[in-house]
């Protein structure tokens, strides 16, 4: 489980101990919940806001405490602003700025990250999450609907990614063209990105070795 999630677990864990000390759940004793939810509403599966603050608001159910649902809310709200607390790579941000003033930056996301929550309003101009939208990558919701936002084609936009299946590959296969955020030193995964990079602040110049077209969008 990536840090970042894990610390916003804590943090959870930390609020709910304070706030319901009478909650019979531990985290890790929620997640046994997630397979009777998904078993009465399989929809949940690919909902994995709603998914946790409904496993959330079982558990205080299930621990006799009143106003489940209204804890539920409250405590997902925790969650969602320490998943959103984070410290960007260096040179991040001033990398993505200038290249607002060029393309049009937005965010697609299987997870719950939030350009909104993040502060990133004045940088990215659109973003979708695919509890949202629909399907989460590598199904293709996401990045149709990234293309009915800007209103161009698969071909006038450029795709970053660090996944090599779920980015790189999904993205290549509705004509997209990528970039490949590899950091981490992982294998290529079955399509051939159109740049590589190892650090955020080379981005600009792997776009502009892709990008010809003046519209080109970029994520």
């Amino acid at each position: 489980m990536k840090p970042i999630i894990i610390r916003a677990e804590q943090i959870l864990a930390n609020w709910l101990q304070s706030e319901v000390p009478s909650l019979q759940y531990t985290i890790d004793e929620m997640r046994e919940l997630r397979g009777d939810l998904l078993a009465r509403e399989p929809d949940l599966a690919h909902r994995i806001t709603e998914m946790r603050r409904r496993i959330i608001e079982e558990a205080v159910r299930r621990s006799g405490i009143d106003h489940a649902e209204a804890v539920s809310h409250h405590a997902i709200e925790v969650f969602l602003t320490a998943r959103n607390t984070i410290d960007f790579f260096p040179g991040a941000l001033d990398t993505l700025r200038a290249l607002s003033g060029s393309y049009i930056l937005g965010a697609l996301s299987n997870g719950n990250a939030d350009i909104s929550r993040l502060g990133l309003n004045d940088i990215f101009s659109f973003g979708f999450s695919a509890e949202e939208v629909g399907l989460p990558k590598p199904a293709p919701d996401l990045f149709l609907q990234a293309l009915r936002e800007t209103g161009v084609g698969p071909e006038s936009v450029v795709y970053v990614g660090d996944d090599p299946v779920l980015d790189i590959d999904a993205a290549s296969a509705i004509g997209m063209r990528t970039v490949w955020m590899n950091s981490r030193a992982k294998p290529r995964g079955a399509s051939e990105p159109g740049a590589t990079i190892t650090d955020i602040r080379d981005l600009p110049g792997a776009i502009a070795g892709i990008a010809q077209a003046p519209d080109t969008a970029s994520h």
